[in-house]
């Protein structure tokens, strides 16, 4: 959905949780994937094959 570009509200409201359990996820995602940014993040899923 990030790679997608949909913002951490439409996420939200797409999965059916919060916009600051989002914004949780996304922080944990970019440590580990050592981004700093969405567009690092949107970045790298493409690289990867995680987004479509």
């Amino acid at each position: 959905m990030l790679a997608r570009g949909l913002s951490n509200r439409l996420i939200a409201r797409e999965l059916g949780i919060s916009e600051k359990t989002v914004k949780n996820h996304l922080s944990n995602i970019y440590f580990k994937i050592g981004a700093t940014h969405r567009t690092q993040a949107a970045l790298y899923a493409q690289r990867t094959g995680l987004a479509s």
